[in-house]
């Protein structure tokens, strides 16, 4: 059984004109979409909770949130050249993050399997705003993930973030940055904004090897993906054996995406899905929590549904075979690994 959290305040951040890519069209077509699948019988909708600041606070300063909420106030506008906020912004996005922090933890208390339908986005949103020099906020207001990660590392809990949005997530990246605790595989599209995530950035001290970039070249497809999930994300995985894993689930991969350059079909989401839904029934991980990503042309919706019957197991696992993206990508994941390894250890020896 998927808990999806699917709630119409998301629909309160909403660009008048509808002209920004990142539109409420994309989590009503997704629902609309998964109702016509045989998975949908496997389905629990479930409402978000009650915006709640002190979760922001987990991931964020005071003084950005302060900001942020005082931009809100004014209405409708850019805070930046490519990020709208609403009246009623902040509140969906302080929904959200209550939302994902507390599915977080009871994900791991009594293993669950969980999808939050959250607008506006989360992983370009740095501790302080834009992250890593990114001139703009991304389409983000509040990371989730690392909302969710934070509340499950101060718990007690190994947490693993895979991101597999063809942008890198940088404010999830600089949040987690000295956080032994939290890994963090980010696949995504090399030279594409916001320029970050490059195979060097490892972790920072005390930390390295648990921040593990992929960046793929423009054209990438399938059968690339289908290698760094088998070569690097379940190699990691198994290294550093987390208790929840938290994925942010952007679907800007695929070919049609009007964003990004990579040649991703359903296959790969598809394939993510059933690989998290096999570490579930193996009993590897204790929950998996999805949240949602990128995604900005029509076969998001399909990659959505695909992803969904991979997580339920209404889709088989397709035959799809892997093949190395490139020695640059190999040589940093190898490196990444020998240093997540190092670094478990001195963890244990703690």
């Amino acid at each position: 059984m998927l808990k999806l959290v699917y709630d119409e305040r998301h629909r309160l951040h909403r660009d008048p004109g509808d002209r920004h890519p990142e539109g409420v069209w994309r989590v009503e077509a997704s629902v609309e979409a998964l109702r016509s699948s045989p998975a949908w019988g496997l389905v629990e909708v479930v409402k978000a909770l009650e915006p709640d600041y002190g979760a922001v606070l987990l991931a964020h300063d005071p003084e950005y949130v302060e900001w942020i909420r005082g931009e809100c106030a004014k209405g409708f506008h850019y805070v930046d050249a490519d990020t709208y906020v609403t009246e009623h912004t902040c509140d969906v996005a302080a929904s959200f993050a209550a939302t994902a922090r507390e599915v977080a933890l009871r994900s791991a208390e009594v293993g669950e399997l969980w999808f939050i339908l959250a607008r506006p986005g989360g992983h370009h949103a740095g501790r302080r705003g834009p992250a890593m020099g990114a001139p703009t906020l991304g389409f983000c207001v509040f990371d989730y993930v690392a909302i969710a990660a934070r509340a499950l590392v101060n718990s007690g809990y190994r947490v693993m973030v895979l991101d597999f949005d063809a942008h890198h997530g940088n404010g999830t990246q600089e949040i987690l940055w000295e956080e032994p605790r939290a890994l963090h595989v980010d696949i995504h599209q090399r030279w594409l904004y916001p320029g970050t995530g490059d195979v060097e950035d490892v972790g920072g001290p005390g930390a390295e090897g648990t921040k593990v970039n992929v960046p793929l070249y423009p054209g990438s497809g399938d059968y690339h993906y289908a290698w760094v999930l088998e070569r690097v994300v379940e190699r990691a995985r198994a290294i550093f054996e987390p208790d929840v894993v938290l994925v942010f689930a952007g679907f800007d991969a695929h070919r049609d995406d009007r964003l990004t350059e990579l040649d991703v079909t359903e296959d790969t989401y598809a394939l993510f899905g059933t690989y998290l839904r096999d570490l579930l029934k193996r009993g590897e991980v204790r929950g998996v929590v999805a949240v949602l990503g990128g995604g900005y042309g029509r076969g998001m919706v399909s990659s959505f549904v695909a992803f969904v019957e991979g997580l339920l197991g209404v889709r088989e696992r397709p035959p799809v075979a892997p093949t190395p993206p490139g020695k640059c990508v190999e040589y940093g994941a190898e490196k990444a690994l020998r240093l997540l390894e190092r670094t478990v250890r001195n963890i244990a020896g703690r």
